[in-house]
């Protein structure tokens, strides 16, 4: 018996508790150059401020930000902050 009771009690106060809509974070990922030339693979400080410029402030930084060799820009998955 006091088990019933006490799961109905959880279901009940379950029930009240209200979620926030959740919208996904659409972020598009940031690619930049420099100044339209490839960047070197070790640019990757003046690479980070042209993306903080580019987003207007900061851009998201993350352990998957990468340097593309085909193109010669650093790519910024998580998009700007």
């Amino acid at each position: 018996m006091r088990m019933a009771l006490a799961l109905s009690v959880t279901l009940a106060q379950t029930a009240c508790v209200a979620t926030a809509p959740s919208v996904p974070a659409v972020r598009e990922p940031v690619r930049v150059t420099n100044g339209g030339q490839p960047f070197q693979m070790w640019e990757g400080a003046l690479a980070r401020k042209a993306a903080d410029a580019a987003c207007g402030g900061k851009v998201s930084v993350s352990i998957y930000d990468r340097f593309d060799r085909a193109t010669g820009a650093w790519v910024y998955p998580e998009g700007c902050a």
